[in-house]
């Protein structure tokens, strides 16, 4: 599929070795468990009852993550303030979900029982439907001109995850999959919105005019409504009727 196809290679190998290449060291190191560095840092806190600057490392850089993915969204957002269209649409709705994932992080939803012991089941039944809506909502736009790619891998990742989370018992080896699939999906995600961020001032000029509109994101005037009413459309009968 040529839409899977579009993504450098680079960017894959630029988004999954750097998570690779912390997997292995958090394993390796001689210091902490592998499950104190990965889980939120509250949690091993409060299961140890003191803290530590490691704990919670990868989880705490999971949302840093995320948080610089919703900032991206929100600059590309801004830049196509003046032509609204898909494109816009898409960054505002990728930059709403990555600070969704944000706050209930930091604020722990997913892991208590705050509202009731359902809420865990809830909040992933309410990921995965804001995720597939995404999906469908932009799915053109999507396949003609961003990474369809990353945003598989960042779906693939964050279902192995939860997967994982649901069916087997927590060990180290275990908690070291889950969450490492967690921020594999992280930074796929990040990757895809930083990319289209990217690509939304082009999108400003081709609405703009600087290039063919792609038809995903030129407004719609009254000229093209109606191109016989637009001043171009009457100068070419004029000018054949004066040399006539």
């Amino acid at each position: 599929m040529r839409a899977l196809a579009r993504t450098p290679r680079a960017t894959y190998a630029a988004v999954v070795a750097p998570v690779a290449l912390l997997l292995v060291a958090v394993a390796l190191q001689p210091w902490l468990p592998p499950s104190h560095l990965l889980r939120d840092s509250q949690v091993v806190a409060i299961a140890h009852g003191s803290p530590h600057a490691a704990y919670g490392l990868v989880s705490n850089l999971g949302i840093l993550v995320m948080a610089l993915t919703s900032g991206a969204a929100l600059l590309g957002w801004i830049a196509l303030r003046a032509t609204p269209g898909r494109m816009r649409s898409l960054l505002g709705g990728a930059g709403l979900l990555s600070l969704a994932v944000v706050l209930d992080d930091l604020l722990l939803l997913h892991e208590t029982f705050t509202f009731a012991t359902w809420a865990r089941l809830a909040f992933i039944v309410a990921y995965a439907g804001a995720f597939a809506w995404f999906l469908v909502r932009f799915r053109a736009l999507i396949e003609q001109r961003l990474d369809l790619g990353l945003l598989v891998l960042a779906g693939a990742a964050l279902g192995s995850s939860l997967l994982v989370d649901a069916a087997l018992e927590a060990t180290q080896l275990s908690v070291l999959v889950e969450d490492g699939a967690k921020l594999l999906g992280f930074v796929a995600w990040s990757a895809f919105v930083v990319r289209a961020a990217l690509v939304a001032p082009g999108a400003r000029a081709d609405a703009a005019g600087g290039a063919p509109p792609t038809g995903l994101d030129a407004p719609t005037t009254a000229a093209t409504r109606h191109p016989s009413t637009h001043p171009s459309a009457r100068a070419a009968p004029d000018a054949l009727h004066a040399r006539t």
